[in-house]
């Protein structure tokens, strides 16, 4: 049988450059605009961290045309004291010895400031202090003297009922979350999920759980207390009981936008995913204006893989909110994915013109000037790409499109420089340069290069596996094999050396002992990798068992569609007898890859062979 040819489509054999770096990526989207987790359900919300709280609490309007808030609690009249050395030998000594670590010191100081002076900012710090230094009692000392001396601060009311809860007083710390709630609503704020928020993080869940009942229970008109128990049992996985709430909440309240968000979180969470997007899709259709749900369904496409789906909908985002450049970035990220050059091109122009987006936007727009074949604009664009993040990798892709243009010393000299000025990705560097070498100058040059590369980078792994598969392309194979087991000798786990070295000697039909050992081991170590399934499928047929080499080249052939795999397989079949199958392998194949080699090759010598 023929050995394959050079350079296996799914990067077996093939020099591969840096992971992630030269082809369009979505995990762009998904980290850029898609981080709708609960964390950002309780901001959105108003369940800010305790320290984000305190800030927001202690801000009092100053609008002369608002009317002015009405707090529950009546202010303690202020006591003016005089500063003596008493008190001022107290700030001092709390604030130095916060700032030297000595918190023990620096609490206690703290505290005799608050009574001496009755000052809410010394009682404060006292609370933290202790809290940090877990020592509860004295944080709840501390917390009732702040609530006393400023009764209308949330953030100390939640600090108190976190205390009041560590200490066993149940009932007061329902107290604690009542005022708490009467507060917030005076400041025009959710209290219920500031409760919550409040509660969240503490390692008695139980009782976390049952004080948010007890206040959820004695609110039972206010439907905002049923989904903030729902959020506190979704932050503790609770997940069967958030979603009997939150069906309810949105039962009673069918027009609150984030139930919905965070139920369609509680099926993902419970693997029922369809369900999710079946409801997002009914919230949306039932409101179709709002921002948030389509937004989240938006975030639920991407992540189940339907693209098109997720275009849609950030169309409608777009139309939406076009001022918004998250939107506009996301979707300008999917028509980009899906090769809609004309609808993503005003969309990377838009954003050129927005300053915190100007070099994403030149690098993606660059892409779409590529790949629709306007290639010296894309050139200008890739080299107006600055920072830190994208100018190296847009300086390779420019180099890419010069050495594709018969511009080799151009594309090799930018490179170069840029690898003097990035030492930092100087291999990543050497390996664009080696591939441009290698497939537009000849095999003694890129050998030079890559000589010169590992001399400078000797342990880098990149460097020599990708030496390894280029000089099995030349024919070499006592040199890819030299390479690949020094690899080894350093990382015994290197999948993808495992695998090359399996699959090279399967293919050449030698020490298919050996070549079952490599791929077996690379297989464990990434059991859904369609290569190395393909692999496998490959050792085994070359020792004689199709029934389990079909078994394994149809598993790959369903994870990647890779023409590679179809030959394979197509093979496999013919070999079994099953011509009809194999011819049908073969024809789908081809409709993936129409100009597929490997195909074409496999059907000739196969088909030849049989006549």
């Amino acid at each position: 049988m023929q050995a394959s040819a050079a350079g296996g489509g799914h990067g077996r054999r093939r020099g591969c450059l840096p992971a992630g770096r030269y082809t369009f990526n979505l995990d762009l989207v998904k980290k850029s605009f898609f981080r709708l987790g609960l964390g950002l359900l309780l901001v959105l919300q108003g369940c800010q961290t305790l320290k984000q709280q305190e800030k927001v609490a202690s801000i009092e309007s100053t609008d002369d045309a608002r009317a002015p808030v009405v707090l529950p609690f009546p202010e303690p009249e202020r006591v003016k004291r005089e500063l003596d050395e008493d008190l001022i030998y107290s700030y001092l000594v709390g604030e130095i010895g916060a700032h030297r670590g000595e918190l023990r010191l620096s609490q206690t100081h703290y505290q005799h400031a608050a009574i001496l002076a009755r000052d809410a900012y010394a009682a404060e710090r006292a609370t933290r202090i202790a809290l940090h230094l877990k020592d509860y009692q004295a944080g709840l000392a501390a917390a009732r003297r702040w609530v006393e001396l400023d009764p209308n601060n949330i953030a100390a009311r939640q600090l108190t009922a976190v205390l009041f809860m560590r200490d066993g007083q149940s009932e007061q710390a329902g107290e604690q979350l009542d005022a708490l709630v009467k507060i917030a609503d005076a400041r025009g704020s959710d209290g219920f999920l500031q409760a919550a928020g409040a509660l969240s993080l503490e390692s008695d869940r139980a009782g976390a759980e049952q004080l948010m009942q007890g206040l959820a229970e004695r609110h039972p008109g206010d439907v905002r207390a049923l989904y903030a128990l729902a959020v506190l049992e979704t932050a503790h996985r609770q997940f069967a009981g958030a979603e009997t709430r939150l069906r309810e909440v949105i039962e009673r309240k069918p027009e609150w936008e984030q139930p919905r968000v965070l139920l369609s979180r509680v099926l993902v969470a419970q693997s029922e995913r369809d369900k999710a997007l079946a409801f997002l899709a009914d919230s949306v259709h039932d409101n179709p204006d709002s921002v948030l749900l389509r937004t989240s369904y938006s975030r639920l496409l991407v992540d189940a893989g339907m693209y098109p789906e997720a275009l849609e909908q950030f169309r409608n985002l777009y139309r939406l909110k076009p001022e918004d450049d998250e939107i506009a970035f996301g979707y300008a990220m999917l028509a980009t994915q899906q090769e809609l050059w004309e609808e993503a091109r005003p969309l990377w122009q838009e954003l050129r013109g927005r300053p915190d987006r100007q070099d994403e936007a030149s690098y993606y727009l660059a892409q779409v000037e590529e790949q629709d074949g306007n290639d010296e604009l894309a050139i200008g664009l890739f080299r107006s790409v600055g920072g830190d993040e994208l100018k190296v990798d847009a300086v390779m892709r420019a180099a890419q499109i010069l050495a594709r243009t018969g511009r080799l010393a151009e594309a090799r000299d930018a490179l170069q420089r840029a690898r003097i000025a990035n030492p930092g990705r100087a291999t990543d560097l050497y390996i664009a340069e080696t591939q441009l070498v290698q497939k537009h100058a000849d095999a003694d040059e890129a050998l030079a290069l890559y000589a010169t590369a590992i001399s400078a980078y000797p342990d880098n792994p990149d460097l020599l596996y990708n030496r390894a598969l280029f000089v099995v392309e030349l024919g070499d194979f006592a040199w890819m094999e030299r390479d690949l087991l020094k690899l080894l000798e350093e990382d015994p786990d290197h999948a993808d050396a495992l695998n090359a070295l399996g699959y090279t000697l399967a293919d050449r039909n030698e020490r298919l002992d050996e070549a079952f050992a490599y791929v077996a081991r690379a297989l464990k170590l990434r059991p859904d990798s369609p290569a190395i399934l393909d692999s496998m499928g490959w050792v085994l047929y070359r020792q004689g068992d199709l029934a389990q080499a079909t078994s394994y080249l149809r598993r790959a052939l369903q994870l990647n569609q890779d023409d590679e795999i179809a030959a394979h397989l197509g093979e496999v079949l013919w070999v079994s007898g099953k011509h009809a199958d194999a011819r049908a392998v073969w024809r789908e194949g081809l409709e993936h890859a129409p100009d597929s080699d490997k195909i074409r090759s496999a059907i000739e010598r196969l088909q030849a062979s049989y006549q």
